[in-house]
């Protein structure tokens, strides 16, 4: 059934890229106005994050979200078969001198994310040395994923990130073993990290969007442990065919770092963009079903 699949997102994902935003338009307003998709979960999330917005500037974040949902649905579909000079085209990328230095000290590093703009465009980059000025290989631009339960949406998935070569991807249950095994290596991990995370796993609370936040704290955990520079890495989207990844280093060293440096500066950077570009954060995730009084 996944080959079915397959094969019609791949035909469909050959159209042009404006053909695309078109039907983004249509699955922003499908998703927001008939399927009502998290839609109490978005409002809640921004009130709460914005207490001082009124009721119009609550709703622009919410439109602004669900438009930006569907581009990053419909540029995925597209990059599914683009080629890596197009997807380049829409990608921009700064603070390599953050990123260089940090590989300059030849141990792996981890590089935090949040779920802003199209996070998923960033994995068909073409060669980062000549097209970003990145001292390392596409292979070592490492995507930690947790693999979705669906079997065809996990091929699917797989297919996009894998496709182009130009990047690696690994499990989050295999990331600690393949760390420690290549502990001398010179490769840049990339996680996830504004999720919410499982029960009683996080000691790390952050004051992040006017409230009280548990933290993923895998990261800065395997940092220190092995005294691995950190960067944060904002992806920002400015407009269609207009994505930025920024970075920052936030240490060279995690086990020189207070416990909770690392992931309390992280979600600092993050509110910080999530703030300059409010309506491209995914509002739908549940962050605060487990709320901290």
């Amino acid at each position: 059934m996944h080959r079915v699949v397959i094969f019609l997102i791949s035909v469909f994902s050959r159209l042009p890229l404006s053909v695309h935003y078109v039907f983004s338009d249509f699955i922003a307003w499908l998703l927001q106005h008939v399927v009502h998709y998290r839609y109490p979960t978005v409002v809640t999330n921004i009130s709460r994050s914005f207490p001082e917005l009124s009721y119009n500037g609550i709703k622009d974040i919410t439109d602004s979200f669900y438009h930006n949902l569907g581009d990053t649905i419909a540029e995925s579909f597209w990059a599914l078969t683009a080629s890596t000079e197009a997807i380049g085209r829409q990608v921009r990328i700064t603070g390599q001198d953050d990123l260089n230095r940090a590989m300059d000290l030849n141990r792996n590093a981890i590089i935090m994310v949040g779920h802003l703009g199209n996070w998923e465009i960033f994995t068909g980059l073409p060669d980062l040395r000549s097209k970003y000025g990145i001292n390392l290989d596409n292979k070592q631009f490492v995507y930690v994923y947790k693999k979705p339960q669906s079997k065809t949406f996990e091929k699917v998935i797989s297919r996009l990130r894998t496709r182009h070569g130009s990047c690696s991807i690994i499990e989050a249950h295999q990331i600690v073993r393949h760390i420690v095994k290549h502990r001398e290596g010179r490769e840049a991990f990339f996680f996830i990290c504004d999720q919410n995370p499982a029960k009683g796993t996080s000691r790390f609370v952050a004051d992040f969007l006017n409230q009280k936040t548990y933290m993923i704290e895998g990261p800065e955990s395997i940092a220190a442990r092995l005294g691995m520079p950190v960067l944060y890495c904002g992806l920002i989207r400015h407009g269609r065919r207009d994505n930025e990844a920024h970075f920052r280093l936030i240490t060279e060293n995690a086990a020189q770092c207070p416990e909770g440096y690392v992931t309390s500066t992280f979600a600092s950077l993050l509110e910080q963009d999530i703030k300059e570009h409010k309506g491209t954060w995914l509002w739908s995730h549940k962050r605060w079903k487990k709320r901290i009084s």
